[in-house]
């Protein structure tokens, strides 16, 4: 579908795909953008590890980079963003046994503060830009919505966060009883973020910087494809076409994030849309070959570990039985006590 989607925009004259042949005359371009591009990627791994910490858990930043560059790999070939986060999801919790719950909440939880941040940066730049926000209707139309999601995910972590008796009767609704314990235990995983205020404001910094990081990759591709539109409204209309095209419809979003960047860019009065898009495809497919490299090579096991307390666990035994007992005893009725585990290795 990605490659018919592609076929039907350069037989139609919105895109030329001769253009992509400037990638290796501009070397230089291409340089710049693979490093942010791996600057995108580097921040990212660094908020994934920060977001262990509140729970306890100290993930390597190796290991948490090597779990992202896979990631990138099988988001770039599998449908939308949805593959790779998949995937980091599995890898982070194969190996895990007694602490998936935990472990995978911190994962998703990550992605979602990702998607915030995509969601919230065109709302930072729109008061920038009024007259364009004037005249085209449809833009406005999507800050609203955009707006609207970013307010509704924000309430329901607010509502996890202080309103623990709201929270626990949307669990208690749940039928399945271990699908009710999953909740349980992921609820009071994200209730913990509640100590640790500096570390949420912190990874939303570092997401919208990353985010940052790929518009002025678009920018990079625009001057080597079409230099002419490149403009400071690429902060706003870029980060509108990242979330179009991480729609889980084709692999990577081909096609589709093609023709959405296609439409921003005409409706804000500039061209070349799709090229760039495309150019920033070659790019990242070029990086995912170090995901690559690791996925074929096997992760290697890496060990995740909880600090010792103060006169509590030694080094030899990270966990303290008291504190994971705490810990369980906190969690709501349905949640039923996991087994404390030694160490938590990803491979």
């Amino acid at each position: 579908m990605g490659v018919g989607l592609i076929a039907y925009l350069a037989k139609s004259g919105l895109i030329n795909l001769g253009r992509l042949e400037r990638l290796i005359i501009s070397w230089p371009f291409t340089v710049a953008a693979l490093a942010l591009i791996l600057l995108h990627i580097i921040l990212i791994s660094v908020r994934l590890s920060l977001l262990f910490q509140p729970q306890g858990l100290t993930l390597p930043l190796k290991t948490s980079l090597r779990l992202t560059l896979v990631g990138l790999f099988f988001d770039i070939f599998l449908p939308g963003a949805s593959g790779g986060p998949a995937v980091v999801l599995y890898y982070a919790t194969r190996q895990n046994g007694g602490r998936r719950a935990e472990v995978a909440t911190v994962v998703v939880f990550d992605r979602i503060i990702g998607l915030f941040s995509l969601f919230v940066l065109p709302l930072i730049f729109a008061p920038v830009f009024p007259h364009l926000l004037a005249s085209v209707q449809v833009l406005r139309v999507i800050l609203l919505s955009y707006s609207a999601v970013a307010f509704l995910m924000l309430g329901l972590f607010l509502l996890c966060l202080w309103s623990p008796s709201g929270a626990n009767r949307l669990v208690s609704a749940i039928h399945f009883r271990l699908l009710r314990n999953w909740a349980s235990r992921a609820l009071e995983t994200v209730r913990a973020y509640r100590r640790s205020p500096a570390t949420l404001a912190a990874s939303l910094a570092l997401s919208l910087l990353a985010n940052l990081s790929m518009v002025g990759v678009i920018a990079l591709a625009l001057l080597v494809v079409n230099p002419a539109s490149v403009a400071w409204r690429l902060c706003l209309i870029a980060p509108i076409g990242q979330i179009v095209n991480s729609l889980p419809i084709t692999p990577g979003g081909l096609g589709v994030g093609e023709m959405a960047f296609n439409t921003l860019f005409k409706l804000s009065g500039l061209s070349g849309g799709a090229e760039a898009i495309l150019c920033w495809r070659v790019w990242a497919a070029l990086l995912s070959g170090l995901g690559l490299f690791f996925y074929l090579r096997g992760m290697e096991p890496c060990v995740v570990t909880r600090p010792a307390p103060m006169g509590g666990a030694s080094s030899d035994n990270p966990v303290a039985p008291e504190a994971d007992s705490a810990r369980s005893a906190r969690s709501s009725d349905y949640a039923r006590p996991w087994r404390a585990s030694k160490r938590l290795t990803f491979r």
